[in-house]
């Protein structure tokens, strides 16, 4: 996106890039303050701006956009509803209001990621907190009663061959956003780590064509 002319904002999340114990005690409310102070810093300066949310950042991106001020909204493994068997597992969870451990479950085959290639690249948690993890199932049943407030345009992007989060969970947006701008694509060889998986170029291709329609521009001095 910066090669491609735009000013782009990633703020490193809290619990994020430092250890998974410090990710395990985290909550959304904590991850959804961070972006939304990095979208307000943002918006000081720029008279326009997208948000772009890449699994649970996909619900601080559906959150936000709620709000209204946003351009255009895309989302990414969208994690409004999680795989199939970490579905069940939370649910049974919530159900019984269990109080989780602090335990860590290993990802047994690494980054969902298709193109094995990247596999060294890619800096990323062993072990997923259950607890955080647990953050993510609530915010997504959180999210989903408020999505009728987004008006912007919105494109959905999806792995085919996504475990963590269902693809599903894509296809919903289209009947629950407020918004009749939206598209939903799905990559039929990719992961969940779509913007790096074999489809790559084409989503950055398809993420910047809507970019560009969204017209993004500085606040003019």
């Amino acid at each position: 996106m910066r090669a491609a002319g735009f000013d782009v904002n990633a703020p490193t999340l809290p619990g994020h890039g430092t250890s998974p114990r410090d990710l395990q005690n985290r909550t959304f409310d904590e991850w959804l303050t961070a972006a939304r102070e990095a979208f307000d810093e943002t918006r000081a300066t720029h008279e326009r701006v997208a948000l772009i949310g890449f699994s649970m950042g996909s619900l601080l991106a559906l959150s936000l956009a709620s709000e209204g001020r946003v351009a255009g909204l895309v989302v990414m493994g969208c994690a409004l509803r999680l795989s199939a068997p970490l579905r069940a597992a939370f649910g049974i969870a919530s159900a019984v209001r269990a109080r989780l451990p602090d335990a860590y479950v290993k990802k047994a085959f690494g980054p969902d990621i298709r193109d094995k290639t990247l596999l060294a690249s890619i800096t990323a948690y062993d072990t997923n907190p259950v607890r955080a993890a647990m953050e993510v199932h609530r915010a997504g049943r959180a999210v989903a009663v408020r999505l009728g407030d987004i008006h912007c345009p919105v494109l959905a992007l999806h792995g085919e061959r996504d475990r963590v989060c269902s693809p599903r969970a894509s296809h919903d947006l289209v009947d629950l956003v407020g918004t009749r701008d939206v598209r939903v694509r799905t990559y039929a060889r990719s992961g969940h780590m779509l913007a790096l998986d074999f489809d790559r170029e084409a989503v950055a291709s398809d993420v910047i064509a809507f970019l560009e329609r969204v017209q993004l521009r500085p606040v003019e001095p």
